[in-house]
């Protein structure tokens, strides 16, 4: 009866066992679904918010064009006018150096009739004194009757009138030339008039030039301004389409691949419990052997009672020892499994350092651009070259982009899933790729040759973690949470 009672014991242990290990897989499995559940209902939420992000960057791109657009309308009429003020300029400078000729022409001719009308004012003043001395006229009668014969008087009455003639000439001509120097004084004039004039309309063209010239630069700087922004904080919706399928197509094939994971390991487990029925059958068959044969032995111990009831004790007690050694192992199985699966689970993810360099400048979302002198947001962290130029993955997954990504430069970008949450990381300024747009990366492979190209002041990498995925310069947090 004993060792029926035993074997009893045995038997309902090892079920009791059995049916706990089921247990803790049908939760282990239950977990496992509701966090597939879960991953997906985030990775939705997240699909949808960058969807979102993406039509907001749209919207600000296209007014961001269009203000572009107007300032580069603006830019080409201001080159316009300072073509056109430059042309006036020239036409002006033209005129002025033409009057700046006349004017001198104009002295010379005055210099000229000034001269003559003084050589004139000479002759003139000696036939005014040659006429005072004798009497103020000319005594032609003397003259006549002095001839000495007829052709002499011919030739002294020809004399006279070319003598009259010439002084009506001198009178003439220098009247002339006084008159021609009022008019060449009153030319001269109105020239340095229109001169001053064209001198001040040329400093107010000048002036007039520079302010435009001003205008441009300031809307040139403007416009560097705001392409900076467009090319740091914004990506083109070509861009953005980009990485959202390339995450969409990185996400859904690790969630094929977990899929995957999920049928073998159902599998496993179908043939698991599969194992254990036989397992459990064959339990089953012995137990109704050992049914049968204690019943035999119950039968054959009626017989002999009192011969045998010393061996029946001391079978017991070995049968509870034994019953007491599985209990023990199978709660010892039970527990190491509670603790395995226990350490299974973890928080957030730790990446691999993604550069053996020193960090030469932190995440700061109020740094000082070390080119631009503005105060604007560094969303990573940078590691100098000093520990070599690889590049290393900060963790498993897809690259989802390779190649020029305006300031960054050179930049790849990767679509992580760890412990049932989405990441990307990012590493610009590179050098050089090792890896292209769709190809899985493992944990700590290199990827990369370190540079400065981009918006760099030196070569060093630029490193960041966004959370959820990609959706612009506001989705990065501070990788140093994320880093050993």
């Amino acid at each position: 009866m004993i060792r029926r009672i035993t074997f009893i014991l045995l038997i309902s242990t090892l079920f009791i066992t059995t049916f706990a290990e089921l247990l803790n897989t049908e939760s282990a499995s239950a977990n496992t679904g509701e966090e597939l559940e879960e991953k997906i209902e985030s990775f939705q939420s997240e699909q949808e918010d960058t969807k979102r992000e993406s039509d907001r960057t749209e919207e600000e791109l296209i007014e961001l064009e269009e203000e572009i657009s107007q300032v580069e309308d603006e830019i080409l009429e201001l080159d316009e006018n300072i073509t056109a003020t430059n042309q006036d300029i020239d036409e002006k400078q033209e005129e002025i150096d033409s009057t700046t000729d006349r004017v001198e022409k104009l002295r010379l001719e005055i210099e000229e009739l000034e001269e003559r009308i003084a050589e004139r004012d000479e002759v003139l003043k000696d036939r005014v004194n040659s006429m005072y001395k004798n009497g103020g006229n000319v005594n032609y009668i003397e003259v006549i009757l002095g001839a000495q014969n007829f052709s002499d008087l011919i030739e002294r009455v020809s004399a006279l009138h070319s003598i009259a003639e010439q002084d009506r000439n001198i009178l003439e001509q220098h009247i002339e030339d006084m008159q021609a120097l009022e008019e060449a004084k009153q030319e001269l004039e109105n020239e340095l008039a229109s001169l001053e004039q064209q001198m001040a309309e040329l400093e107010s063209l000048k002036a007039d030039l520079e302010s435009q010239i001003e205008e441009k630069d300031a809307l040139v700087e403007e416009l560097q301004e705001q392409g900076y922004v467009l090319e740091e904080n914004l990506m083109s919706l070509e861009e953005e389409q980009e990485f959202l399928k390339a995450q969409e197509e990185a996400a859904k094939q690790e969630l094929a691949e977990w899929e995957e994971e999920q049928r073998r390991l159902e599998e496993e487990r179908r043939k698991e419990e599969e194992r254990k029925k036989r397992e459990e059958e064959e339990r089953r068959k012995q137990e109704e052997e050992e049914r049968r044969k204690q019943e035999e032995e119950e039968r054959r111990a009626a017989e002999q009672e009192e011969s045998n009831s010393g061996s029946s004790g001391s079978s017991s007690s070995s049968s509870n020892n034994s019953g007491s050694s599985s209990s023990g192992s199978s709660s010892s199985g039970s527990s190491s499994t509670e603790t395995a699966q226990s350490s299974s689970s973890s928080g957030s993810a730790t990446f691999y350092r993604p550069a053996n360099g020193r960090v030469t400048s932190g995440y700061n979302p109020n740094r000082t651009h070390p080119v631009y002198g503005t105060t604007r947001p560094h969303r990573g962290i940078d590691y100098g070259s000093d520990g070599g130029l690889g590049i290393y993955a900060a963790e498993s997954g897809t690259v989802i982009s390779a190649g020029r990504m305006g300031g960054y430069g050179n930049t790849i970008m990767i679509s992580h899933t760890v412990n049932g949450k989405s990441y990307t990381t990012l590493y610009a300024h590179l050098a050089s790729f090792n890896v292209s747009k769709g190809d899985r990366v493992s944990r700590g492979q290199n990827i990369a040759t370190m540079g400065t190209t981009g918006v760099s002041t030196g070569v060093h990498l630029h490193f960041e973690v966004h959370p959820g995925g990609y959706s612009g310069g506001s989705s990065a947090v501070n990788p140093a949470s994320y880093l050993p």
